[in-house]
């Protein structure tokens, strides 16, 4: 059983990875996205008997990219959650160096996915 306060919380989180990524803050939208699929992670884990013992979304994320068995989906999904930023140089922006992700589609594909759930982000 998912625990009662998860979805409403991984919902508002959604929302506001979409609202900055309107906005053009594709950094906040990032960390909106990850924070979200890592507490996704975290409950799917929990229900597997697992705990990390901590409450770190990009701990999770990182623990269950390194298990077997995903389907090239959700593998790929993980992949892009856990891409670092890069920068060219020192005195250039970072930037995401996937062209053509869309990390919080990603991550709300991803919660529903492995919570077997419907989210309602409008």
């Amino acid at each position: 059983m998912i625990e009662p306060n998860l979805i409403p919380k991984i919902t508002q989180e959604l929302k506001l990875a979409a609202q900055s990524q309107v906005k053009g803050n594709e950094g906040k939208a990032r960390v909106c996205a990850r924070r979200a699929a890592g507490w996704a992670i975290m409950e799917h884990l929990q229900q597997q008997g697992i705990s990390l013992g901590n409450n770190n979304a990009l701990d999770h994320i990182k623990y269950f990219a390194a298990q077997a068995g995903h389907s090239p989906q959700i593998a790929a999904v993980l992949h892009h959650l856990l891409v670092k930023l890069e920068k060219d140089s020192r005195e250039s922006d970072a930037y995401y160096p996937i062209q053509g992700v869309d990390l919080v589609r990603e991550a709300q594909w991803l919660v529903e996915e492995l919570l077997k759930t419907k989210l309602d982000l409008s």
